[in-house]
């Protein structure tokens, strides 16, 4: 234990993508982490299926993006399909502003290992696998955690702070007394992975088979992996598939063999649309599938808890380090709830395109749907941009507003440093906060004691040029794209304050300041999405 009787600063129980990635960037930030993972070995089975720019930058943070990548494969497209292999409608990936693929298939336990492998250098961070969590008592300055450890025995731990990224199940959430509102979809799901021994026509695109009697997701998963999601019959429960041979009725249907496939696994599943009011309880705050689940349309679950941890990461390093008052923890779910309510929708509207059993409706979109996928509306209402990842309530300076930078997600375009060698912008300007001027040395707008107190933040303050201008600035970016530059004139902007996770807290128009701390939950109240049609 240190001198105030703590033995970390953080515990993070469950060890799963989300905490994965919140304990890897607080350890990384120097904050003295523990994880419990009740499991003593990488769970073996693929859940997620996909990522996306935002969470493959989440990763560069880490230094593991470009590894992360050699194990996954680009999506260029999602389609959907009749048996009859009429195309009804296709959604095609957007461009990249933010240095990597819009969209790519992984194979999630890949994707965790080498997270994992990574995490294994910072000496801030002790991961304990076959530890378990049971209670947690909190008091005014800390949090008593129990557990037992890998042999059953009792024990318990003292930190500042407790972070839950313990699943859906969340002994953490339950440990609170708190309970998710929402609905659970009836419908029972099984999905099948399997192992690709001789690809087929086809089997390297993302198809929803469009069918009022029986959908099918049919997932190319990275590096010949492979998944189905079948919807059970009427009448059928899972004990109708409790044996591999009973599954494999319902891939030969769909044309498949075991000269082609070999089945790794199957499970079963119910799509839930719940949420948590209220993420945080005085020193636990919980992230991920303990405070929300979606449905799986959009690709979103996962990485929606990887959001939350990159969001809540950067701010209690802040307040383990003195730098912020613990009310910044308020914003965590004022910042990402509404995002993650969005991606809902969002998975809701694609589910009524995959799982929608009215035959009259289904009628109507296989003939609408080939003329409607022509516009672009549909591609701004069913896949994530960066223009929606945004917040309107949060740590900023100011009001986020339509036409201002605050609460925005900067790009990521390639730049130049001063020797003409080219990186990514996130590379150049490091870990940390960033004030970024264009054309100017942000210093200049800002007061004497706007400039210590960002210091104090650790920011650093960089001069972007435009173009191929050369510079005698060792500190100074080249936009030689003009992206960059391009962004915070649409936004109004000649000098932001990005923080850690990249978002704007403050600029030149709005206000230059730190943001107040808060000392009440601002958490935002949503009624819950509709579930899909069924």
């Amino acid at each position: 234990m240190d001198a105030g009787g703590f033995d970390a600063d953080v515990a993070v129980v469950g060890y799963g993508p989300s905490g994965a990635i919140a304990a890897s960037l607080l350890a990384r930030a120097g904050v003295r982490t523990v994880v419990l993972e009740k499991d003593k070995d990488l769970y073996a089975r693929a859940r997620a299926v996909t990522v996306n720019d935002w969470t493959l930058r989440i990763l560069q943070e880490l230094d593991v993006a470009e590894r992360a990548k050699q194990d996954m494969d680009v999506m260029p497209a999602v389609s959907w399909k009749t048996y009859r292999q009429k195309l009804v409608f296709r959604l095609v990936q957007k461009p990249d502003v933010l240095g990597h693929p819009t969209a790519m298939m992984i194979y999630q336990p890949k994707m965790e290992a080498v997270v994992r492998e990574a995490a294994s250098r910072y000496d801030d961070l002790d991961v304990r696998f076959g530890h378990s969590f049971t209670g947690v008592e909190q008091d005014r300055v800390g949090v008593t955690v129990c557990a037992t450890d890998h042999r059953g025995r009792p024990y318990s731990l003292r930190v500042r702070y407790l972070v839950g990224a313990d699943g859906g199940s969340s002994p953490v959430r339950e440990s609170l007394g708190l309970s998710m509102v929402g609905t659970t979809r009836p419908r029972r799901w099984v999905v099948i992975d399997g192992e690709v021994l001789d690809p087929w026509p086809g089997s390297d695109e993302l198809v929803f088979w469009s069918d009022p009697v029986r959908p099918v997701v049919d997932i190319p998963l990275a590096k010949g992996n492979h998944r189905w999601e079948i919807p059970l019959a009427p009448g059928e429960t899972d004990a109708d598939y409790d044996t591999e041979d009973k599954v494999w009725r319902r891939l030969r249907a769909l044309g498949m063999d075991e000269s082609r496939v070999r089945i790794k696994g199957y499970a079963f599943y119910s799509h839930h649309l719940r949420h948590l009011e209220g993420w945080r309880r005085d020193r636990v705050v919980l992230i991920g599938d303990a405070a929300h689940l979606m449905p799986p349309w959009a690709g979103q679950g996962m990485q929606s808890g990887i959001r939350d941890a990159h969001n809540v990461a950067w701010k209690l390093a802040a307040v383990c380090r003195g730098e912020l008052d613990d009310a910044v923890l308020n914003t965590v779910e004022a910042e990402r709830w509404p995002h993650v309510r969005l991606l809902t929708e969002m998975s809701v509207r694609l589910g009524m395109f995959i799982e929608a059993d009215n035959r009259a409706l289904v009628a109507v979109r296989n003939t609408v749907g080939p003329w409607a996928r022509h516009l672009p509306f549909w591609n701004r209402v069913l896949q994530p941009s960066n223009a929606t990842n945004r917040f309107t309530d949060g740590w900023v300076t100011g009001r986020p507003r339509r036409r201002n930078a605050l609460g925005r997600m900067i790009p990521q375009p390639s730049v130049f440093d001063r020797q003409g060698r080219e990186h990514l912008l996130d590379d150049l300007v490091g870990d940390g906060f960033v004030v970024l001027g264009a054309g100017v040395d942000p210093r200049d707008a800002m007061t004497a004691d706007q400039v210590a107190a960002w210091t104090r933040l650790g920011a650093r303050f960089r001069t972007v040029r435009v173009g191929f201008a050369t510079t005698d600035g060792p500190e100074d970016v080249i936009d030689h794209t003009g992206v960059l530059t391009g962004w915070m004139r649409r936004h109004r902007a000649a000098v932001v304050v990005v923080r850690p996770d990249r978002f704007v807290a403050a600029t030149d128009t709005t206000g230059l300041d730190v943001p107040a701390a808060r000392s009440t939950a601002t958490a935002v109240r949503r009624p819950e999405p509709a579930p899909a049609l069924s």
